[in-house]
């Protein structure tokens, strides 16, 4: 059962990215003579590489695929001084994600976002908050994942030692595809931890809780059992109540489907700074789902990331 698309709020969040987009030479047009645009943008670019396991985000054990990733970041960054205590940051940013082994699954995304930064007295030590807008545009593989994503959050951090450093996030996040298969909704809450341990290695973790829609997978033979009543009345009543469509994401007569969703979170990060403008990641993460209907989606994967600021 393939669904019929969604109509997409395109015309609104276009202007939202054009705008978070131009924000940065709105910025350019009100520079003095004295001080140059050009040396308030910072230009960085990441690459990482990754490998997942359960990347087709299945239930059914014997069925899951894992996978390498690899990813590709340039970013722009301009921030401009408001008051004493303000800072507004505008970023534009491409993201490449090629996974080899499943091509339909690779994207491109091109965004931009503000952040309005509060500081809450003097030093590092100052409490500081920050408010985030954005919105990007998804350029799937797979035609029905394409589509806006929009975001808000806010960020609270603090410095409790010189060298520790504590955070506290929510985020909501909304993505409009062209089927309503890949619609999502989520909203996120996080606690962060980061630990300097020298002048070049850190420490940091974090944990958390998501809620909303997720896309899961599942191989057809599979599907045809659930659609056949083999996992029981409540199961099939929930999957067929939700969208669904035939995509081969992960392998001939694969299904992709739409799911009410708890996840939790939680990553270790261990940071080398090879020298001002470079530095090195490896992050270990997990992410345990649980739908509607009690069922499960485990996934783990180990990352290696190298960035740098020009």
């Amino acid at each position: 059962m393939d669904c019929p698309p969604t109509p997409a709020l395109k015309p609104f969040l276009t202007c939202l990215s054009v705008l978070l987009l131009a924000v940065p030479a709105g910025f350019a047009q009100r520079e003095t003579v004295g001080a140059s645009w050009l040396d308030k943008l910072h230009l960085s670019a990441s690459g990482t590489f990754g490998r997942t396991d359960n990347i087709s985000r299945t239930s059914h054990e014997p069925t899951r695929k894992d996978a390498e990733t690899y990813e590709l970041t340039l970013a722009s960054t301009h921030s401009r001084q408001l008051s004493r205590n303000l800072l507004l940051i505008a970023t534009a940013e491409a993201t490449a994600l090629a996974v080899p082994d499943y091509e339909l699954t690779a994207s491109n995304r091109f965004g931009g976002r503000l952040t309005l930064q509060r500081k809450f007295g003097l030093g590092a030590q100052a409490t500081v908050l920050q408010i985030n807008a954005a919105a990007s545009f998804k350029d799937a593989r797979l035609d029905d994942d394409r589509g806006w994503t929009t975001e808000a959050g806010l960020q609270l951090s603090k410095r409790v030692l010189p060298n520790l450093r504590l955070a506290a996030n929510a985020g909501w996040l909304e993505h409009t595809a062209r089927r309503d298969t890949f619609d999502l909704v989520q909203e996120s809450y996080s606690a962060e931890i980061r630990w300097d341990i020298n002048d070049r290695w850190s420490l940091a973790g974090s944990a958390g809780r998501l809620s909303g829609d997720i896309v899961a997978n599942a191989s057809w033979p599979i599907w045809g059992t659930m659609l056949a009543g083999g996992f029981g009345q409540t199961i099939f009543n929930y999957y067929t109540s939700r969208p669904w469509s035939t995509t081969h994401l992960y392998g001939d007569g694969w299904v992709s489907y739409n799911v009410e969703a708890d996840v939790d979170l939680w990553s270790v990060s261990l940071g080398f700074s090879v020298n001002d403008h470079t530095s090195l990641e490896l992050r270990k993460s997990a992410a345990f789902v649980v739908n509607r209907v009690g069922v499960t989606y485990p996934t783990d994967s180990w990352s290696l990331g190298l960035s740098h600021r020009f």
